[in-house]
């Protein structure tokens, strides 16, 4: 009876130790660095619609912008040559437009022609993305490593050295 007892304890605590570490290891969906990126699916500028997770396995830079942001028009080059110069290492850089901050629907269009943005393009046209990513200022960029989980959160404008350092470790 005794021993059958410490077999009977000794088995509930090896099922609690299994069950405690198969949890801490689940990460969150979120928005916030440590957790997995959430997937949306958008509109896409020139494009059919696409998801977020259609470039997981890649290091993604998803940048929030809105035309009338003048951060975020200074940062578009930079985001564009990262592109250029990491997109053969697994870089993706991916650009969201905040629709419902907008004042108009052409702004966004007439901003990505004129700035010649040749990177993809969402369009957040019901604040979607704007909701679940909580975003409060423009820009917003995260950086998703290649397992979805996002590694850096950043809050007002980059610079390609800045980003670099931080993408370098994860390609």
């Amino acid at each position: 009876m005794k021993r059958t007892t410490t077999m009977l304890v000794l088995a509930v605590a090896i099922v609690l130790v299994i069950g405690i570490i198969f949890f801490q290891e689940r990460k969150q969906i979120g928005n916030e660095p440590g957790m997995i990126a959430e997937n949306f699916t958008l509109p896409m500028h020139n494009q059919a619609a696409s998801e977020l997770n259609d470039y997981q396995g890649d290091v993604i830079i998803l940048n929030m912008w809105a035309s009338w942001c003048e951060p975020c028009r200074d940062e578009m080059p930079d985001l564009m040559d990262l592109q250029a110069d990491f997109q053969n290492e697994g870089l993706t850089i991916l650009t969201v437009n905040m629709q419902t901050f907008e004042r108009t629907l052409n702004d966004a269009p007439n901003f990505i022609d004129e700035l010649e943005i040749s990177l993809p393009v969402f369009f957040d046209e019901k604040g979607l993305v704007a909701e679940r990513y909580n975003i409060i200022g423009m820009p917003t960029t995260y950086i998703i490593g290649r397992d979805g989980t996002i590694e850096h959160l950043i809050r007002g404008e980059v610079h390609y050295e800045g980003l670099e350092a931080l993408i370098e470790p994860l390609l």
